[in-house]
């Protein structure tokens, strides 16, 4: 394995590269907060996807300038690398997102039609606010500039921290809330995906059982899974991971999101629901189901 860090690309995005001695496949990896919460790239996780034969491409992106921003920052990083010189099947492509990370990871997969994995992906915007509209009367008193996440956690404020974060995004126009989800840009012509989140985390798992509903309206492959608990994005990197992998080698196989039971011998399809998945049989909380 082979680390480049801190690689520049023409347009002047910094990323990072784990190049497999014989790569089957690369994976854009997309992180959206820094520090809170959606932290820079777990080694553990880029070693992992490595050694599972994955060529994986890190990427901060920059949330400052709003989520247009950051998806056009995502796009010019796939390009990028659809062109660079590294060596893959470029038929084998796919992205991961973390947070806000995965919610852009989504918008790309529907927009170039690839396979995307996210974990705590935001995808109704609007859904959080209303949800949480308890706390708009005191949004403008916090400031959570040079707070740690770690300090933020400990005060039990990832809700408000979160709805700043979203304001921020919106420029505090709650009527663009609709606009910036992702739930109206499903089409038929949208990449497959895998979705993970906790039943009680700060990011609210509806958005997981919306975008599944437009998929599978638009005959387009969706698995969800919820976690037990309120563990976020990478906190339960080592519960998601497995199945993250056998998604990717599946989306890249012949056999693409088709499952034989060895049991009976039936050919199962993605679709899983909240507890036990109607198709495949998989179950509430478990962090090892079949993919």
């Amino acid at each position: 394995m082979r680390i480049i860090t801190d690689l520049e690309t023409p347009d002047r995005l910094t990323l990072e590269v784990h190049v497999p001695d014989a790569p089957l496949g690369a994976i854009l990896l997309l992180y959206g907060l820094g520090h809170r919460g959606d932290t820079d790239p777990d080694p553990v996780l880029t070693e992992r996807l490595c050694t599972s034969g994955f060529l994986v491409v890190s990427m901060r992106l920059d949330l400052d300038h709003g989520l247009l921003n950051a998806l056009d920052e995502a796009i010019t990083a796939l390009r990028w690398l659809q062109t660079s010189d590294f060596v893959f099947d470029r038929a084998c492509l796919a992205l991961l997102g973390v947070g806000l990370g995965g919610t852009i990871a989504i918008e790309v997969g529907l927009k170039e039609g690839l396979p995307v994995a996210a974990w705590s992906a935001l995808i109704d915007f609007k859904g959080f606010m209303d949800s949480s509209a308890t706390l708009g009367d005191t949004d403008h008193l916090r400031d959570y500039d040079d707070v740690s996440w770690e300090t933020i956690i400990a005060a039990g404020d990832q809700v408000p921290f979160l709805r700043g974060v979203v304001l921020s995004l919106v420029v505090n126009n709650l009527s663009l809330l609709a606009s910036i989800s992702p739930l109206g840009r499903v089409t038929k012509k949208s990449g497959p995906m895998l979705l993970f989140n906790s039943v009680a985390e700060m990011i609210p798992a509806k958005g997981v059982s919306l975008i599944r509903e437009r998929m599978e309206e638009c005959d387009v492959q969706c698995a969800t899974h919820l976690l037990e608990g309120a563990r976020h994005g990478s906190e339960y990197m080592l519960s998601a991971l497995p199945a993250t992998i056998r998604f990717f080698q599946k989306a890249w196989s012949s056999e693409r999101f088709d499952v034989l039971d060895a049991a009976d011998g039936t050919l199962h399809r993605y679709s899983s629901e909240t507890g036990t998945n109607r198709a495949l049989g998989l179950h509430y909380g478990s962090p090892d189901f079949r993919v």
